[in-house]
């Protein structure tokens, strides 16, 4: 079964199908699916779920050849998300009942183009591509998988498909949350001071490309991790586990920009570190919109989201920062651009956790925005 598999094995000996049965034609694919929530004991191999269809003109196709796990996707399997996916799901599908399953993990894939819609011009079949799906969207555990082409690019060439499959979902949420809620740049980056909460995770690591751009960059992780992400060219690295961690902490001020992986008391902890009327940003990937849907239904939770993001903003506008939410965005330009990267040897795959180490790591409260088996990190160099 999938548990075994996945905890013993990894994800990539679970989704690294074998093609070689599947011909062109064939209506029927093989995809891990649950049919209600619980733990990945929930998890079945359905050996005939129905292959997509390209039905849009600007879908695509893809045969995957290797996939990865991240922890929303367990965190999915337990219910999260389900209320506000459920509705996407059933707004995008016509339907008058929610959509909630069968439910198909995996969001990072790398494979191969098998077939394009007509309005589709930038790939072609054969073609190596990668991406990331949207989380209401059937994921990448499966054979195939179909995805708009706003949402994938050509694969690095430097690189497999193992090594790809590590990247999309958590260098795109960076990515997001540095340019599009950020709104950082190249240009505007330069000379900035940024603190990184939470750098060991896949978001995290990717965040220190703001160190390729010039900016000073302060890194927050655990003991364990402190070696590494000075390897990765943090200018300074403080040990939230070190009895002095907040005293520390509160030593420093003068940032431009906040990068929150982590959420809990550090919004509380560090905003004040932010600098005054300079237009500081305090960025968080941790939103309780969610959440709050499924804790008090989608109408109600989505409007005490609101609620709190106003009340974020208003108490960091006094000061002249902005508090902003940020979330994962599909996005095929920022893979492209991740792609040229990884080429130019500035972003690398870091070694897969071992078969021995995979549980240990899904239950580590350092590395919970780790996809579980394989991650990106930057290099400064």
């Amino acid at each position: 079964m999938y548990p075994s598999h996945l905890w013993r094995k990894g994800v990539l000996s679970t989704c690294r199908f074998l093609h070689s049965s599947q011909k062109c034609g064939m209506k029927t694919m093989q995809a891990w699916q649950a049919f209600e929530y619980g733990n990945p004991e929930k998890l079945q191999l359905n050996t005939v779920a129905e292959i997509p269809i390209v039905k849009n003109g600007i879908d695509v196709l893809i045969k995957v050849h290797a996939a990865s796990v991240n922890p929303l996707d367990v965190c999915m399997l337990e219910g999260y998300g389900s209320t506000a996916f459920n509705f996407v799901r059933q707004i995008n599908n016509c339907s008058l009942t929610p959509q909630g399953f069968p439910l198909q993990l995996g969001r990072d894939f790398s494979g191969t183009v098998v077939h394009v819609g007509k309005c589709v011009r930038s790939v072609k079949a054969g073609d190596e591509v990668w991406g990331a799906l949207s989380p209401w969207q059937q994921g990448s555990h499966a054979e195939y998988v179909l995805a708009p082409v706003c949402y994938i690019s050509k694969k690095p060439s430097s690189v497999n498909h193992a090594e790809a499959s590590s990247f999309p979902y958590a260098a795109l949420t960076a990515w997001s949350a540095i340019k599009i809620f950020g709104g950082l740049c190249e240009k505007s980056t330069y000379g900035k001071r940024v603190l990184v909460i939470g750098s060991t995770g896949g978001v995290g690591m990717f965040s220190i490309q703001l160190k390729l751009w010039g900016a000073d960059v302060t890194a927050v992780c655990a003991t364990d991790a402190v070696e590494l992400v000075q390897s990765l060219g943090a200018d300074m690295v403080l040990d939230y586990q070190s009895p002095e961690f907040k005293q520390n902490l509160k030593q420093l001020n003068g940032f431009d920009a906040i990068l929150d992986n982590v959420g809990g008391e550090y919004p509380d902890l560090t905003i004040d570190l932010l600098k005054k009327w300079k237009n500081s940003k305090y960025i968080t990937v941790v939103s309780p919109l969610l959440k709050n849907a499924d804790d008090r239904g989608l109408v109600l939770g989505t409007f005490m989201s609101g609620l709190q993001a106003s009340f974020d903003t208003a108490m960091s506008f006094k000061d002249g920062r902005s508090f902003r939410w940020a979330y994962f965005v599909p996005n095929g330009c920022a893979l492209k651009s991740i792609a040229k990267l990884v080429d130019n040897k500035q972003v690398f795959c870091v070694t897969a956790f071992n078969s021995e180490k995979t549980a240990h790591y899904l239950n580590s409260t350092h590395l919970k925005s780790v996809p579980l088996f394989h991650w990106c990190c930057m290099s400064a160099s």
